[in-house]
């Protein structure tokens, strides 16, 4: 996750510089566009990936930890029904 607040910022920073020579007269608008719709698909690019990373790294997880996790949840089930039965 930390890959992807650093290209949001670099992102924002970028777009500051577009921003900024536009204003100054360097760039005409149709060129702003094409910078901003390109700065856009790499900071796609980079979330995809971001995301993709998050799920791998869930599903390596959650297959080390399988039976913890099973364990987990069928300790809080059994509490939960325990508490409802009570009631």
């Amino acid at each position: 996750m930390f890959d992807l607040l650093a290209a949001t910022r670099d992102y924002w920073k970028q777009l500051d510089h577009v921003e900024a020579a536009y204003h100054r007269g360097e760039l005409s608008a149709q060129e702003v566009n094409t910078q901003v719709h390109d700065l856009m698909a790499e900071l796609g690019d980079a979330r995809r990936q971001a995301f993709k990373d998050v799920w791998a790294s869930l599903q390596v997880t959650l297959s080390q930890q399988r039976d913890a996790i099973a364990g987990t949840v069928a300790v809080g089930l059994l509490a939960y029904l325990w508490l409802a039965t009570l009631a």
